[in-house]
């Protein structure tokens, strides 16, 4: 419960007109994997719906959250969506320039492509590769979770 990680939204988008589909999560297992190229790693549970979109070749975005405007993403993404519902709606959203979601509220995002995906017991580890990112929120601080246990979300 003591190892720390920034709170995100992983966003990921699929597919174009009827037959796009979008998801998202909220992610604290996310670390820097490499300099060059940018990479990242994230754990995804393999009960996820986002996780199906999340292949190699596959684009996703990771909306970092801010310390100062915590509290509504947290509430959105931390419950469980029926299937179809609208992850997004009422929130201001724009897309990456692969056409990933990228939440305005969030401290900064990065797009990324899966590049290899590591099965480890109940989750998947993903290492993606960096393509763009921007930073919203220049003032603010990156959310952390900080666990009272080590053995659950």
């Amino acid at each position: 419960g003591r190892v720390v990680g920034s709170l995100c939204v992983l966003t990921a988008s699929k597919g174009q007109g009827e037959n796009n589909v979008r998801s998202a999560m909220l992610a604290s297992w996310v670390s820097q994997a490499s300099f060059s190229p940018p990479g990242l790693s994230v754990a995804v549970a393999k009960d996820r719906a986002v996780e199906s979109l999340l292949q190699k070749g596959d684009y996703f975005a990771l909306n970092i959250l801010s310390s100062n405007n915590l509290k509504e993403p947290l509430k959105r993404f931390s419950k469980p969506f029926a299937p179809g519902e609208n992850r997004f709606s009422g929130l201001k959203t724009e897309e990456t320039p692969n056409k990933q979601v990228i939440i305005l509220e969030s401290l900064a995002w990065l797009d990324a492509t899966v590049k290899e995906r590591m099965e480890c017991g109940d989750h998947w580890v993903i290492y993606a590769e960096v393509n763009y990112g921007n930073v919203i929120r220049k003032e603010d601080l990156t959310a952390v979770h900080h666990r009272k246990s080590g053995s659950n979300y």
